[in-house]
């Protein structure tokens, strides 16, 4: 099988924003596990480098993503054991995703079919054109959905729902996705790049600091982390917060009536 077959993944890098594009056309940018290995070799070295301050993953061409290649299905979820485990490339791209530091984005538009929906939701924010096809089907082909999305989807439109959805696996409006959460933010097609530019310029004018800690307090409290673990984190933040660079910019920059000029660089990098 040629690797135009196997698809890929396109990294560009431009003003501080990565975008990784899902590139398999003959499969309306279905995963493979080429894919999924790509992804999660994307987020690892995005995460610390130090020119991203943001990633972006959208679909090559008119579609996000058909979810997981069905040929390729048993490599994808099913691979051959490792200390007697199935491994499950799936679960590691949207672990590698829901675990990076940075914010991300997922840009939908066309179909988001299967586990399309999960990836996009493993993302911190998602901003999708009002033309988008949603439907997550894996009870068509006699798929449990993954836990990750499973669990994702009860937290993001409660159990009727994720099982009306996951049950009948249909199609649903936009509109309907929208109301029920499923999208941060659904906009008319032809203003989904500008949106999105909007979100990066306004994201691009903020403190990094403020962004990232943020992200990592909001993680927290949606997990099951232990008060001792949120209380220590919070004691040792709002101390770093006092200090910080970024805070007395902040400050003086308003004073001043002036745009600030944030300096602060995650540690991880």
């Amino acid at each position: 099988m040629s690797q135009q077959q196997h698809g890929t993944i396109g990294v560009q890098i431009t003003n501080h924003v990565a975008t990784l594009t899902l590139n398999n056309p003959t499969q309306y940018n279905a995963l493979t596990k080429d894919m999924c290995l790509e992804l999660v070799g994307a987020f690892s070295g995005l995460s610390v480098d130090p020119q991203v301050r943001a990633i972006l993953i959208t679909g090559a061409g008119a579609n996000f993503s058909a979810g997981i290649a069905i040929d390729q299905m048993d490599l994808v979820l099913f691979d051959e054991p490792v200390d007697g485990e199935l491994v499950n490339h799936f679960d590691l791209v949207d672990r590698a995703i829901t675990s990076c530091p940075k914010p991300t984005i997922a840009v939908v538009r066309g179909n988001c079919f299967g586990g399309a929906w999960q990836l996009a939701s493993a993302c911190d924010i998602q901003l999708a054109a009002d033309t988008t096809r949603l439907a997550i089907t894996p009870a068509k082909v006699g798929l449990v959905f993954p836990r990750p999305g499973v669990e994702r989807l009860v937290q993001t439109v409660g159990p009727s729902r994720a099982k009306y959805l996951l049950f009948s696996g249909a199609e649903i409006s936009m509109e309907q996705a929208a109301a029920w959460g499923l999208f941060t933010q659904v906009v008319p097609k032809e203003k989904l790049e500008s949106q999105l530019a909007t979100l990066i310029f306004q994201m691009d004018a903020n403190s990094a600091f403020s962004i990232v800690h943020t992200k990592q307090a909001i993680t927290m409290s949606t997990a099951s982390t232990p008060d001792s673990l949120s209380d220590s984190y919070w004691a040792q933040l709002w101390e770093h917060n006092a200090r910080s660079e970024d805070l007395a910019e902040g400050r003086a920059a308003f004073a001043a009536k002036r745009r600030p000029e944030f300096t602060w660089v995650s540690p991880e990098n």
